[in-house]
């Protein structure tokens, strides 16, 4: 427990000016204690913060084959309503121009867009709607000196200034950012009616400066056909896509990405449109799994909003787009095959989330799949059963299977090697646990080598997380229990032995028994209260010695959400805050930047010592590499005074010592600075990504039997020692 000095000292953290306090600590590296999991640090990846489409995604075009119009269960805020109003385009009128521009549903590109879910046959819940195609019908009668429309890209918000902020906003203001010298892959499809003449694209600025060459695309047929082509940035200035038009007549419009070369691209393209430098921080932590799509984004919190995995693969002009739970259009550019190609370049062990026929549960949800009669059942086996189950075959099967070819003939013969799969989120009741029964019997049946994820529910405690926990092991012992939890800093602090062996878990008197095969998997945590302050990275990182001293039961564990790009907030705490030019680390981002290193065994360390009495501010978590020797100690000072350690190697091996810590005197510092500095917000008129909280390292030189090494205040640490010769 955390000793109340030391909060106070936290809060007003005054430097003392009387020298470093000294400290003692003794290791003891040939008394070995657990193995620590191999997959403890990890990522939650969710469609949440415009994280996705407009974040990690490359793709410019917001809206780009125009379904945000009038899209099953959205908010009248949301989306357009009206067929004249594009969502984040404009119409362009130039001088003398007359002519109208509208959504139309008649003209679809795909004519036989398979569906792989029998959800409804009755259409109780207007199932039709979901596989509606949009498309833009132009109409000109005189083209003046152009007619047409522009892609303003995904946006920028003032975070909270109105009301739809908080969902999807129609920007109007050119934000594609565009690069000097860059090149963007354009394609789109067109057809033409009654139409003879050229249509123009290229990039314009918010003055209507053009900033790139000028593609022209001639000959348009009564069928439709892509184009495609090459603009590249003039200036490094944001921008819009311009489609325009220079003769009277009709045509439609279809389809319209814009990509970045491969040079701005996460390993050049190789693993999918993923942009670079987000992923580069992704691949900076060696994150060893990666969840996704989200918990709540998986559920939906609508029946038109739940996640199906194939709805988002094959052709992209094929797949299924949908309103999401966080309010906003889920394109699927990037779909379950693009994740899966991620986490495989990330070097990451994929566990992907899957819905168990309830949408969001605790948000009173508007849907529960039936199992009253057996049509009902045979309908949920061919939607949420089978969901997983064929998608473990697309991600292991041969490509000789029916769900192993599609993966073949996207790109990847080679099988994904799946291990894991999540069953629903944050659920709980006899209504869910029915539901998972069904989903987790099958799954073992045909995937037995399959580890199965289950759920404690949405709280740390409680009622519902007892009666989980209880109905896991009865009957789920053999899955790994997925908790969740968004805590403020002292309970943190408090719960550092949380899963130590013999600790009480709940209040039914049951401990985390490690006889028992269920292992925790903390899919998401975080203090969500206070913006990634560097004091929630103190009390996270603290916590998280305690995660890997107690990893044979902790097998995983995530901080959650991974992004949020800034004027989109959703979610107060976020480990990576970016806009559509740049990115900002937080000070929990470094933490667990500087954790991800460690050894492949606990060891025996004694306390922190203060004199003859334990220094309880300071938390440790000893680690090492049998194979060579390397000795990791996690730090974590909680107080802001200077501790000079006097460490005891326990031997007489020769060192090479290292000290890479993050530290600041006033915890309330975030890297991230305020919600509305970012790249395009008219109020800055250059903005920066530097980070105030960045690691620093002490070379310590070589030690021997015993060295002292200063720990500053308020600091994360990681004290390395490298057998020299």
């Amino acid at each position: 427990m955390r000793n109340i000095a030391a909060l106070a000292i936290l809060s007003a953290c005054v430097p003392t000016f009387t020298g470093p306090e000294k400290r003692a600590i003794t290791l003891r590296p040939d008394k070995l204690g657990i193995e620590v999991s191999p997959t403890l640090s990890g990522i939650f990846f969710e469609d949440l913060n415009q994280s996705l489409d407009g974040g990690i995604c490359a793709q410019l075009i917001q809206n780009y084959s125009f379904q945000a119009y009038d899209v099953p269960d959205s908010r009248a805020y949301e989306f357009s309503y009206s067929d004249t109003t594009f969502f984040s385009w404009t119409v362009i009128r130039k001088d003398g121009a007359v002519g109208t521009a509208r959504i139309v549903e008649d003209k679809p590109l795909v004519l036989d867009r398979k569906r792989y879910y029998d959800w409804d046959p009755g259409d109780e819940h207007d199932d039709e709607l979901l596989y509606r195609q949009f498309s833009v019908r132009f109409d000109i009668e005189k083209p003046g000196e152009g007619f047409g429309i522009a892609a303003n890209g995904y946006g920028i918000n003032k975070t909270g200034e109105e009301p739809d902020a908080y969902y999807a906003v129609d920007t109007q203001v050119p934000s594609i950012p565009a690069v000097k010298d860059v090149s963007y892959d354009l394609s789109l499809y067109l057809q033409g009616g009654r139409y003879k003449g050229n249509i123009s694209v290229y990039l314009e600025d918010a003055q209507g400066e053009r900033n790139s060459n000028v593609l022209t695309i001639k000959g348009l047929t009564g069928n439709w056909t892509r184009f495609a082509g090459l603009l590249e940035a003039e200036r490094s200035v944001d921008s819009r896509l311009a489609i325009v038009a220079d003769a009277p007549g009709t045509f439609w419009l279809d389809f319209v990405t814009l990509l970045p070369e491969a040079s701005q691209l996460w390993m050049d393209g190789k693993y999918g449109p993923f942009r670079k430098d987000l992923i580069q921080a992704v691949a900076d932590l060696n994150p060893k799994f990666m969840r996704f799509p989200g918990g709540c984004t998986a559920e939906g919190d609508a029946y038109s909003s739940q996640v199906f995995w194939k709805n988002t693969v094959g052709p992209r002009e094929e797949r299924i787009q949908s309103r999401n739970h966080w309010g906003y259009l889920a394109s699927q550019y990037v779909g379950f095959y693009e994740y899966m190609l991620l986490a495989e370049s990330l070097g990451a062990e994929a566990l992907p989330v899957f819905n168990v026929g309830i949408t969001r549960q605790w948000g009173r949800p508007n849907y529960i799949a039936p199992l009253d009669t057996q049509e009902d059942r045979d309908r949920f086996y061919s939607v949420y059963v089978k969901d997983p189950v064929d998608f473990i075959e697309f991600c292991n099967g041969g490509a000789d299977t029916e769900w192993g070819s599609l993966r073949a003939n996207m790109g990847h013969p080679q099988p994904f090697n799946l291990k894991y799969v999540g069953i629903g989120n944050e659920n709980g009741g006899e209504q869910f646990w029915e539901r998972f029964d069904l989903i987790y019997k099958a799954i073992k049946e045909e995937h037995p080598e399959i580890t199965v994820i289950s759920t404690a529910g949405p709280g740390e405690a409680g009622r519902l997380f007892d009666a989980n926990m209880a109905e896991i092991d009865a009957k789920y012992a053999d899955t790994i229990v997925d908790e969740h939890y968004y805590k403020e800093d002292e309970w943190f602090y408090a719960n550092t032995d949380r899963y130590d062996p013999g600790k009480v878990r709940g209040s039914e008197g049951h401990t985390y028994d490690r006889k028992k095969p269920t292992r925790v998997f903390i899919g998401e945590f975080a203090n969500a209260n206070d913006a990634n302050a560097f004091s929630s990275a103190l009390a996270e990182a603290a916590y998280w010695t305690g995660l890997e001293r107690n990893s044979d039961m902790v097998v995983m564990a995530a901080y959650a959400p991974l992004f949020c790009k800034k004027g989109f907030t959703k979610w107060n705490s976020n480990l990576i805050w970016f806009d559509n030019r740049g990115m900002w680390r937080s000070c929990n981002y470094y933490y667990q930047y500087l954790f991800r290193d460690g050894g492949n065994r606990t060891f025996d360390m004694s306390a922190v010592m203060d004199g003859d009495k334990a220094d309880t501010s300071v938390y440790t978590s000893p680690t090492i590499d049998t194979g060579t020797g390397i000795i990791f100690v996690k730090i974590v000072n909680s107080e802001c005074v200077d501790k000079t350690f006097t460490v005891n190697t326990g031997s007489n091996t020769k060192y090479s010592a290292t000290l890479k810590f993050i530290s600041a005197q006033d915890p309330s510092v975030r890297n991230q600075g305020d919600g509305d500095y970012f790249s395009g917000n008219p109020e800055y008129a250059t903005v920066e990504y530097t980070e105030t909280v960045v690691p620093k390292t002490n070379d310590l030189g070589n030690v021997r039997k015993s060295f002292q090494v200063m720990i500053p205040g308020n600091s994360i640490c990681v004290l390395k020692l490298v057998p020299a010769e």
